[in-house]
């Protein structure tokens, strides 16, 4: 199913000396994801479901900055520039920059912020984008794949043996017409009054399942 999901996966790391651009997602290679009956794999899932993967991938893209070995996307655009910079409370994100007139004493505070992460270096930033992108869109391939697998060649059969989420009748009382669908695709009812009364308990599901359609339909979109 992985290599079905992401066919350029890797088959394993880099066995001669690896470039920096193998440091922007090492763990996206099959030998690593499969490892010990796919428990990295699963471990990627969970991580990314967390609220601070964020402050992960930016401490482990600091690390690289400082040994040299991050992998940078901004080719000599920063070179005429004492340092560049971002605020990540900007909504706009919009990238600062100092000149090489500068004073020492700014350019060592605006360093000691980036230090604490109150600001971001710019070439960090960059990189950061395009790993939450590559895992992004690599699960988003995953999550497809499977639903393509296992859901879809189900989905007449099991369709049809579905009935109102309330009362389960499998067709509407008004001329045995079919049940209409949620808008999130996943609940049937045979009346608007059904739907209604069964909102307060679907809610939070149908909220979450077209969230979560909308998010793998812009991945699409970035591909």
């Amino acid at each position: 199913m992985l290599r079905n999901a992401s066919p350029d996966l890797p088959l394993s790391p880099p066995t001669s000396e690896m470039k920096a651009t193998d440091f922007l997602a090492p763990e996206l290679t099959l030998s690593t994801l499969l490892a010990d009956e796919g428990k990295p794999l699963v471990r990627l899932l969970c991580n990314r479901a967390r609220l601070d993967c964020a402050a992960e991938d930016l401490a482990y893209l600091k690390a690289l900055r400082a040994k040299n070995r991050m992998p940078t996307f901004s080719g000599n655009t920063f070179d005429t520039v004492a340092l560049a910079f971002i605020d990540p409370k900007d909504p706009e994100q919009q990238i600062q920059s100092l000149l090489p007139s500068v004073s020492i004493n700014v350019l060592d505070e605006i360093k000691a912020k980036i230090d604490q992460n109150v600001l971001i270096e710019a070439d960090v930033w960059l990189t950061l984008q395009m790993r939450q992108q590559m895992i992004l869109t690599f699960l988003a391939n995953i999550a497809r794949t499977f639903e393509q697998i296992f859901f879809q060649p189900l989905q007449p059969p099991v369709e049809a043996k579905l009935g109102c989420r309330t009362c389960g009748a499998s067709t509407q009382p008004v001329d045995a017409k079919p049940l209409f669908k949620c808008p999130c695709d996943a609940a049937l009812y045979c009346t608007k009054e059904h739907q209604t009364a069964d909102w307060p308990q679907h809610k939070a599901a149908c909220k979450l399942i077209r969230q979560r359609r909308t998010e793998l339909e812009s991945a699409e979109i970035h591909v």
